[in-house]
């Protein structure tokens, strides 16, 4: 149930992805701002996902919109689920250091968190641990005929 419930709030962060706003690639210069970074390592990040972001705004921002919506359809339906964790946990933490700048500066008055996407990266690996693909997922029905793949699926059930 956890897993669906976070599936479904990937998919409500998809859906804002697929809005006018976004998908139009009119918020990147904002949220890949190296500017607001002064941490050297992080700000050299930060630039590089500005610079291929400028490349083409639109396209970046339709990639992660599709990105985004392929693993809340994965997470809920429990398709590939270990692959899906991996990967919701890598996104995630891209999001963290990249747009998010991994919440720095921590010196910032009123600065209280890490930022949100740091929980996503600690939910998607739990939810591995856990193996939360072993029930109500499609892995249940696709994995015996998964091959050498299966182990990109949820678990067995015990």
């Amino acid at each position: 149930m956890v897993r669906i419930l976070f599936g479904l709030l990937w998919a409500i962060d998809a859906w804002l992805k697929w809005l006018p706003s976004f998908i139009d690639g009119q918020t990147m210069a904002h949220e890949l701002n190296p500017q607001a970074v002064s941490t050297p390592v992080v700000h050299s990040w930060v630039q590089l996902w500005h610079d291929v972001a400028g490349m083409n705004p639109g396209m970046f921002a339709m990639g992660t919109a599709v990105i985004e919506t392929l693993l809340a359809v994965a997470l809920i339906l429990g398709i590939l689920s270990k692959l899906t964790f991996i990967v919701t946990a890598a996104w995630s933490f891209g999001i963290w250091t990249a747009p998010e700048h991994m919440h720095l500066p921590w010196g910032t008055p009123g600065m209280t968190d890490l930022g949100p996407s740091i929980g996503y990266i600690f939910a998607a690996l739990a939810l591995f641990y856990a193996a939360a693909g072993a029930t109500w997922s499609v892995d249940a029905v696709i994995r015996p005929h998964l091959g050498r793949f299966a182990p990109l699926a949820g678990s067995v059930p015990a």
